[in-house]
């Protein structure tokens, strides 16, 4: 079965290489065989590191320019730039299922799909729509809001599989396809990492990470990975640390990012000299994990935060890391609070006491933490557990793949 993903990702962001395509490789071993049409800006030099990236995977890989320029229109019209060379994909790499992840992407599979009976399968991705609306300032009665919202709900109507990173998710998104909208459709899916690159390692190894980055062997060492940007806490976990090194004056906090400089040296200039903020390589970020103490998964609770799946916190885990994490983010409560502390709130006296647990509880007993965290990251986040996911949600459609030609009268009851 040849499937057509379709995603829409910026320079910085490395969802495709780091996440999706250690999945879809996994997935060919089940007759599953995926091609990648991405609607980007980056330049020419990421865009062939990208198709190399997919080559090795076994994938084509195909870039579609994106319009930053008018700032809405211009995704729209983007949009529609991308239908044609989607048609074209579908006849030329003979596509049995388009996947489009968010929600320009199922814009352009919905008019793509306009006289055409293939099945869609809507990677919902969350609830990015509502992410727009809490922490980029978007109205949300404005007309990119209520024309997104629309194409949100068609997506959801006329997709065949729609996969979610919550169960919560899959309750607001069936709501919102409406009357009608079959819940069986639906499919949970894992943000799953490979655990022969994401583990601890060993003492040597650690030893030698902490020895780079100047830490000593036992100084407590807090690490941050992942975006930086207001749904993040950034302000909460520089005050977070400063409780921690007033316990312990030689603690170190390490931040992994694309974007570093959104971390400005005046938050933390009192700090400064124990806060390393550094911009690394996906496949050398597990070796940075592996030889701290704590990973940080502070997120700022709201209604789209009911959507998502951390990342980070298969990877903290995975890497032996107990985490300190924030309520509320998808179905990963009970998985963090086994793992780690689950806060109660983000004010000064709860990260004063998720200090003291970090000194009092992780510190003295760091190899026991390794172990036990290991062991929950392998149950909820390896790759295996993840492409199980997937190919559940896909059995479906695969057992009836078959290549449809262009008719006017679709079989699903969405106009399109």
């Amino acid at each position: 079965m040849n499937i057509l993903f379709i995603t829409w990702d910026g320079p910085q962001v490395t969802y495709l290489e780091s996440l999706f395509l250690p999945i879809f490789q996994r997935l060919s071993g089940a007759g599953l065989q995926f091609h990648v049409l991405q609607f980007t800006w980056a330049d020419e030099s990421l865009i062939e590191c990208r198709r190399q990236a997919c080559r090795r995977a076994g994938l084509a890989y195909r870039a579609q320019p994106v319009r930053r320029r008018p700032r809405a229109l211009g995704g729209l019209l983007s949009v529609l730039e991308g239908v044609r060379p989607i048609r074209r994909m579908i006849a030329e790499q003979r596509i049995d299922a388009l996947m489009p992840r968010s929600t320009l992407p199922a814009l352009a599979s919905l008019l793509a799909l306009r006289g055409h009976g293939l099945p869609m399968i809507f990677d919902a991705d969350g609830l990015p729509l509502d992410e727009r609306v809490e922490f980029a300032g978007q109205s949300p009665s404005g007309p990119v809001q209520r024309l997104l919202r629309e194409v949100e709900a068609r997506a959801v109507r006329r997709a065949d599989r729609v996969l979610t990173r919550s169960h919560q998710a899959v309750e607001i998104l069936l709501a919102r396809g409406g009357p009608g909208t079959a819940p069986g459709k639906f499919q949970v899916v894992g943000n799953g990492r490979d655990t022969e690159r994401f583990d601890p390692g060993d003492e040597a190894s650690r030893r030698r990470m902490r020895e780079r980055l100047g830490v000593a062997a036992d100084a407590p060492l807090l690490v941050y990975a992942g975006s930086l940007g207001p749904q993040y806490c950034a302000e909460e976990m520089l005050r977070l640390f400063g409780f921690v090194r007033r316990l312990r004056a030689d603690a170190r906090l390490l931040v992994l990012s694309g974007t570093p400089e959104l971390l400005r040296p005046e938050r933390f200039a009192r700090l400064a000299p124990a806060v390393s903020c550094l911009s690394v390589p996906g496949e050398a970020v597990p070796a940075y994990l592996a030889c701290a103490d704590l990973g940080l998964a502070l997120r700022r609770g709201s209604f789209s935060m009911r959507g998502v799946a951390p990342i980070k916190l298969g990877e903290y885990l995975l890497c032996g890391l107990p985490v300190l994490a924030s309520p509320g983010i998808g179905d990963t409560d009970a998985i963090a609070a086994d793992g780690g502390l689950l806060l109660a709130g983000l004010a000064d006296a709860e990260l004063e006491r998720a200090a003291r647990w970090f000194r009092d509880q992780v510190l003295t007993r760091r190899d026991a933490w390794r172990v036990r965290c290991r062991a929950i990251g392998i149950r909820h986040f390896s790759l295996e557990a993840c492409v199980d996911t997937y190919a559940a949600a896909l059995a479906p459609l695969r057992a009836s793949a078959t290549v449809l030609p262009l008719r006017a009268n679709p079989p699903h009851g969405e106009p399109r």
